[in-house]
Parts: structure tokens; sequence; C-alpha cells
């Protein structure tokens, strides 16, 4: 077994090195400081995975590295993270089906805790994001619907809810 690991210890090296080639760069920075070197390494790695994965989800080769270098190199100096750019307007998503007229789920506000039906308002609390109990699943949640804002409903019971307000048809 030792004889076999001496033998081909080196072909994971020489493997790498085809990946790398024509430049790699453990050769451009020609350091000897083992956590630049290892830095270099997870730097080439991430490099030769992003080209094969981008090769493989558009279906076709790879870029040649020196290419795909550059383009990479260009992308990043003319990044626009960070620069608030005007967002088209995001497509409507209409929910016709489900739509039930006079509700609609929402979360209640920040520093509040339950509704108090006597003075129709959120009682204030010290947290920020306080989880109400709903009795009938045993849920913390901080949704609830517009159509009763005392009553805390989560997604699933919010959905039955829900079906429950349709008119039958």
């Amino acid at each position: 077994p030792m004889s076999r690991h001496n033998h081909s210890k080196h072909w994971v090296d020489d493997v790498n090195n085809q990946r790398h080639d024509p430049i790699g760069l453990e050769e451009v920075w020609a350091t000897k400081w083992w956590p630049t070197r290892q830095f270099t390494f997870l730097c080439s790695v991430a490099e030769v995975n992003a080209v094969n994965s981008r090769a493989c989800g558009r279906k076709a080769n790879t870029d040649p590295q020196l290419t795909f270098r550059r383009n990479l190199a260009v992308e990043m100096m003319e990044n626009k993270i960070g620069i608030n750019l005007p967002r088209p307007p995001s497509p409507v998503a209409t929910r016709s089906k489900r739509k039930v007229v006079g509700h609609e789920k929402r979360k209640h506000p920040i520093h509040t805790g339950a509704w108090d039906n006597v003075k129709g308002t959120w009682k204030t609390t010290k947290t920020d994001y306080t989880k109400l109990l709903f009795s009938v699943c045993k849920t913390k949640c901080r949704t609830y619907c517009t159509c009763n804002p005392a009553v805390p409903l989560c997604e699933r019971c919010y959905y039955d809810h829900e079906e429950e307000q349709k008119p039958q048809s």
C-alpha cells in the first residue's frame, strides 16, 4: 500500500497543474509563505470550478483560462454592487382564484403584541417582534388576517381560513 501511495501521490498535483495551465496563481505569486500558497490554491480551484460549472450550465465548451480571467476582471471592475440602480417594475403576481375580498395576510407591527379589542389597536411591548400563540395549531406567529387582527394565523391556518371564506361556486 505504501508503494502505491508513493507511486501515485503526485497525480492530483499533475491534474491540477494541467487544469490551471497556462498560468497558475501559485506560480505567478511565487511565494513560499504557507497561508498565501493555500489561498492561491483555493482561488485556482474556485476559478476552475467556476469555468467548468459555467460551461456545464450553458452546455458548451469551457472558456480558455486567460479569456475567463480577463472577462472576470472586467466584470469585477465594472460591477454595480452597492450602487442603487432603479429596478424595473416586477410583474404583478395575481392570485385571483385565491383572493378573497376583505381578507389579507399581514404581520403585526414592530413593538406590538396582542390586539386590544376595546381600544381597537395593538398592545405595545418592549420586544421588537413578538410572536403570539395561535390556540388551534399551537404555533407562534406574527401573522394575522385583516378581517380579525385579534386572531394570529400561521401560514397553514391562514390558507384554511381563506378557503373557508371563499364563496361556494
